[in-house]
Parts: C-alpha cells; sequence; structure tokens
C-alpha cells in the first residue's frame, strides 16, 4: 500500500484535477464556432446543452453513492479519463446528435470532481482552515477557466477548433492516470469505516440526516436559484456567446474579455474563501450574490460596439462574486457534515445545481432565440440571483 501523503500533497493533486476540468469548461469559447460549423440555432444548443447537463448533474450523485464502494481516487482519476474520450470526441463533431454525445460523456466526466474532490481536500484540513483550502481547491482550479480560451484560441488559429480538441484531451487523460496513482495512499471516511458495513449501507437514514441538518435545505433551495441566475454553468455557456454574437466582439477580443473576467473567478474564491472563514460562509454568500445579481441586471445596457475594456472590468467584478458561491455554500455545506455524508452533502449539491441548471439553461437559449436579444435572459438571471439571496437572509434570521 502507498504512503499516507500529507494535506498539501493532497490539495495540489486533486486540484490539478479540478484545473483540467475547468480547461473543458473554458472551452466554452469555442461555443459559437461550434454552433456556426455544426449550423445549430439558440434553441437546439440549449436543448443539447441542458440534456448533457442534466444527465451528467444526475451522475453527481451516483458517484457520491459509488463511493461507499469504490475509493475516492478512483472516481476522481476515472472522471478525467471520460472526460479525455469526450473532448476527443468532440472534436468528431459533425450534427447536433454527435455534439450532444460529446457534451454527455464529457459532463459525466466532469461528474465525480466535486463531490470526490471536495471530500478528499475537506478530510484532509481542519474547519478552521477549510475555507482556506477550499478556496484555493476553487480559485486555483478557475485558472483552467483562463488557460483553456488562451492556449485553446492560439492552438486554433493554427490547427483549427477541431484538433485544438483532439490536442487537449491528452493531458486530461494523463491527469486521469496520475490521480489514481497518487492519492492511492491517501486514508478517507472509506477506510476509516470500513469496518462499519450499517454505516456503509444505511445511505437513506444519512441522506435522511443530512436534509434534518440546519441550513442544508436552505443552501438547496437557493442553489435551485444560482443554478439558473449566476452560477459558473450559466455564465460560462452564454457570456462567450453574447460577447461574440450580441456584441460584436471577434475571436481574439472576445478571448481577451472573456479571459479578464475569468480572472476575477480565480482571485474571488481565494480571497473570499479565507475571509469567510472569519465572519461566517452563509453571511458572505449573502454579500456576494446580492452583488453579482446586481451585476448581472446591468449587463442589459450593453448593445454593440461597447467598450471592451468597461465590458472586462464588468466581468471580472461579476465573476469574482459568482464563482465564489460554489466555494462559500460548500464550505458551509462540508462543515456541518462528515464522512461519507460529505461525498453526499457535495453531490446533492452539484445534483441539485446540474439539474436545474440544465433547465435554467434551456429556458435562457428559448428566450434569446424568441427575442433576439440577451435582456430579458439577463433580468431574468439578476431576478434568479437576488430571490436565492434572500433565501439565504433567511438562514441568518433563524439562527438570532
Amino acid at each position: 500500500m502507498a504512503k499516507n501523503r500529507s494535506p498539501t500533497g493532497v490539495l495540489i493533486v486533486a486540484t490539478i484535477s479540478h484545473v483540467m476540468q475547468h480547461i473543458y469548461v473554458g472551452s466554452s469559447v469555442f461555443l459559437p464556432i461550434i454552433v456556426a460549423d455544426l449550423k445549430l440555432n439558440y434553441t437546439e444548443f440549449g436543448l443539447a446543452m441542458a440534456v448533457s447537463s442534466l444527465i451528467g448533474g444526475l451522475s453527481q450523485i451516483l458517484f457520491s453513492v459509488a463511493s461507499r464502494r469504490i475509493a475516492r481516487h478512483v472516481l476522481l482519476g476515472l472522471g478525467n479519463i471520460l472526460l479525455a474520450l469526450g473532448t476527443f470526441l468532440t472534436g468528431l463533431s459533425r450534427r447536433m446528435l454527435d455534439f450532444l454525445s460529446a457534451r454527455l460523456l464529457s459532463n459525466i466526466g466532469v461528474a465525480p470532481q466535486h463531490p470526490m474532490g471536495t471530500a478528499i481536500v475537506s478530510e484532509s484540513f481542519d474547519e478552521k482552515s477549510l475555507g482556506r483550502a477550499l478556496g484555493f481547491h476553487y480559485g486555483l482550479a478557475y485558472v483552467g477557466n483562463i488557460v483553456g480560451p488562451a492556449i485553446m484560441t492560439i492552438l486554433a488559429a493554427t490547427f483549427g477548433w477541431r484538433n485544438t480538441f483532439f490536442i487537449f484531451s491528452a493531458p486530461a487523460l494523463i491527469v486521469g492516470l496520475t490521480v489514481i496513482w497518487y492519492l492511492r495512499g491517501v486514508k478517507s471516511a472509506l477506510s476509516r469505516d470500513a469496518g462499519s458495513s450499517s454505516k456503509k449501507n444505511d445511505l437513506k437514514a444519512d441522506a435522511l440526516s443530512l436534509l434534518r441538518t440546519r441550513g442544508v435545505i436552505t443552501i438547496l433551495s437557493a442553489q435551485t436559484l444560482l443554478s439558473g441566475g449566476i452560477d459558473i454553468g450559466i455564465l460560462t455557456t452564454y457570456i462567450p456567446i453574447f460577447l461574440a454574437n450580441f456584441l460584436g466582439m471577434d475571436v481574439y477580443e472576445m478571448g481577451m474579455v472573456y479571459a479578464i473576467g475569468l480572472l476575477g473567478g480565480v482571485i474571488g474564491p481565494v480571497l473570499l474563501g479565507g475571509y469567510a472563514g472569519r465572519i461566517g460562509y452563509i453571511k458572505t454568500a449573502i454579500i456576494s450574490a446580492l452583488i453579482a445579481s446586481t451585476l448581472t441586471l446591468l449587463l442589459t445596457p450593453y448593445g454593440l460596439r461597447a467598450y471592451g475594456i468597461l465590458v472586462s472590468a464588468h466581468l471580472f467584478s461579476l465573476m469574482f462574486m459568482s464563482f465564489s458561491l460554489p466555494t462559500l455554500l460548500q464550505s458551509q455545506l462540508v462543515s456541518v457534515s462528515s464522512g461519507y455524508n460529505r461525498d453526499l452533502a457535495v453531490g446533492i449539491f452539484f445534483t441539485v445545481s446540474f439539474i436545474f441548471g440544465s433547465l435554467w439553461t434551456g429556458i435562457i437559449g428559448y428566450m434569446v432565440d424568441k427575442f433576439s436579444s440577451f435582456q430579458p435572459a439577463f433580468i431574468l438571471m439578476g431576478v434568479l440571483g437576488l430571490l436565492s439571496s434572500i433565501i439565504l437572509m433567511s438562514q441568518i434570521r433563524q439562527r438570532k
């Protein structure tokens, strides 16, 4: 059996895996090109994204349950391998069904990252340092959102977008194999509870216990709205299309503006994660949600030939706040759970996020098609974010 790894080593390897997942998220910079090349309308595009996101989201809970029988690091590594295959097949796509199938496989590959990665990291740090560790885990991972578009744009200019997907499938495969090898000696709830078969098998009791924990239902309820408003998934799906097709930016200007916005998503979780460890995760989440929702509503006045610098600053601030929300809410969830329930808590959180996110993605795609404008969509997204912050405020009042 491998030597047990240090907390720092575990954090670094789990975060590298997370970076790889977000390089895939960063490939959203190609979505406008794919939509045009495959001759998709926005309703078809929204449907493909919604279906793949929905099934990928449902896979989150399946991986969480599977962790009771299969080691977390194996599931995490397998996810990266599936992501590599999905990325490769995206480059082969010629029609909507091909794109949907590749996207579906990729989203299933992404599914184990959050429940497995977060649980592995959280069990290596105490509650006081958990927010900072998860902030690093998420914030640094969002570097992939920047590195991905930057490198992919350069490669696409030389080799084309299809070959770029082929190239980027290799790192995901390497990372998957590395995770399986390096993390094989990490102690976890799986090994500590190996002697308690009843604890492993009573999934229903664990789920009910988790849902009865104060604040869990509030967080999950808020996430159903956040996933359609200011969540990373909805923003990374539609912001590139908004910049390219509605603000008239070419691929290079869009890549630069989008990258600056994503930089805010890297810095925000790191800074706010550490800050929230002192004043409270829920309080910080409320502030972030209110600001991000307001900034989303303020996207509505933009039109053709908007100043790139202004849009860049706007997106930087928006993503600084919005990308911090998963870190803050997950930190709260794992701080009130332990053992297998940490896998379950994060798994349920992201299952809810992906299920509702997929529904909202389809709705927003339909709205953009129907109105030929992003203004109604941004209004809906901002309102959903504001409503979610009101739900989170109810938890603060309950504690008083």
